[in-house]
């Protein structure tokens, strides 16, 4: 596979200003005193922390000394830091979680030599790495963020570049930082060499980011950029994850017949190790389209394909009651309700479900406004267009026209890409 491009760069000077000065502020010592210490002007001394001043012979020592420190000048050290960061992106990029692990390994070997050197801040971006994609400690990755922030010209522009990427993912986690996410991606991408991993990674998180703003339309145009970065870097596992983003940005397009046929294309190449291990999810996107389309037996199929799959899905529970119910086989629906697992969040959906099969009408309302409540306030869009579209059939059905207007007001504010818990003509608590 293509490495990520790398080019051997000279360290700059500036990080030895910051290490100085984190350990200062860290040991809590005042600048005054270590002035006094080491016999310095206090002023000299605090624009020397500020790379404003160059960097005197024999300083090293004398600092040092004072602060208990072990710095050392040796530029190979910085070399081998920045090796094994991009060794350690390029392989999170081909998702070789062993070859991760075997770097760290290296890595705690020669710790203390790499924090205490030019290495330094590149020492801390595989931390902040770790405590994201291994040991998973957000505390840690915001306190990394935190010095990195303040220290951002002592990374060079790759170093940035990376950084950048590794934020984007640590912020895509939580639907309401989704905004974040995309600020940094976008800022990595203007950093990083076209046609890199980084720029290729980056791309491909992209996707999922514009999915979950609703913004379906960006979404595929970002697979078919995608696309032919993941090619040029040969990550064929990644490629199997862009067809399965595709065909879930064909389904919010509501080009279903587009989606099932690659979804199907997928599910005949067998003999592909990608494809098995993501047959669940490949199942789970079929009942999905299924569903969304009107075709409900083929999703109570596709449904049961991909638990027997061991899709660990949750809004799998309520496919086949609700398919049950739209092909008026109630008392299987009743009986699915009941049998789907407790899942707190799909609840009231599960019970507007039951409700409306026993025709009562408040019940309905009541827990389909409270599900429909949950989605716009974590943002699952995904969703809030089918949720939708089942009010509106329940208030045609019972001629409430006024209530029907409203469904239809926040119908156009979705396509207008303006709908959340506060601009809703449905949702109570924006009253």
């Amino acid at each position: 596979a293509t490495s990520v491009p790398f080019r051997a760069i000279t360290c700059s000077v500036t990080p030895i200003y910051a290490y100085y000065r984190i350990h200062r502020i860290h040991q809590n010592i005042s600048l005054s005193f270590l002035a006094n210490e080491i016999h310095m002007n206090k002023g000299f001394l605090s624009e020397l922390e500020n790379g404003k001043r160059h960097f005197p012979a024999g300083l090293t020592k004398q600092l040092n000394d004072a602060l208990d420190t072990n710095f050392c000048e040796d530029e190979k050290r910085y070399a081998q830091a920045r090796n094994y960061l991009f060794e350690i992106f390029q392989n999170f990029f081909l998702e070789r979680t062993r070859a991760i692990e075997t770097i760290y390994k290296k890595i705690e070997e020669q710790e203390e030599a790499i924090k205490d050197s030019y290495g330094f801040f590149v020492f801390l971006l595989m931390k902040l790495f770790y405590y994201l994609r291994v040991e998973r400690v957000d505390a840690n990755v915001l306190t990394i963020k935190e010095i990195i922030d303040k220290n951002l010209r002592c990374l060079q522009k790759d170093e940035q570049s990376i950084y950048f990427c590794l934020l984007g993912i640590f912020y895509k986690r939580k639907t309401e930082t989704n905004e974040l996410a995309l600020h940094y991606f976008l800022k990595s991408n203007s950093l990083c060499i076209p046609g890199s991993s980084i720029n290729a990674m980056n791309t491909f998180q992209l996707i999922s980011v514009y999915c979950e703003l609703n913004q379906s339309i960006i979404a595929y145009r970002t697979c078919i950029e995608c696309r032919p970065l993941l090619q040029m870097h040969n990550n064929y596992s990644r490629l199997i994850t862009l067809d399965l983003f595709e065909s879930a940005t064909l389904i919010d397009l509501r080009l279903f017949n587009e989606a099932k046929e690659k979804l199907q294309k997928m599910l005949s190449s067998t003999d592909n190790e990608f494809v098995n291990y993501h047959t669940d999810q490949i199942y789970h996107n079929l009942a999905w389209n299924a569903l969304l389309s009107g075709n409900y037996e083929e999703c109570i199929q596709y449904t049961r394909q991909a638990i027997a799959n061991h899709d660990p899905s949750l809004d799998l529970c309520y496919y086949i009651p609700f398919s049950l119910y739209k092909l008026d086989q109630f008392e299987k629906a009743l009986e699915e309700c009941r049998k789907a697992k407790s899942i707190e969040f799909y609840t009231p959906f599960l019970l507007s479900i039951q409700a409306r099969i026993r025709g009562k009408q408040i019940d309905f309302e009541n827990n389909i406004i409270i599900y429909y409540e949950r989605l716009l306030i974590n943002k699952v869009y995904e969703d809030i267009l089918f949720v939708l579209k089942y009010m509106a059939e329940f208030y045609e059905e019972i001629g409430n026209t006024s209530e029907l207007i409203k469904v239809y007001k926040d119908i156009d504010l979705f396509y207008c890409n303006k709908l959340d818990e506060f601009t809703s003509f449905l949702c109570r608590i924006s009253l």
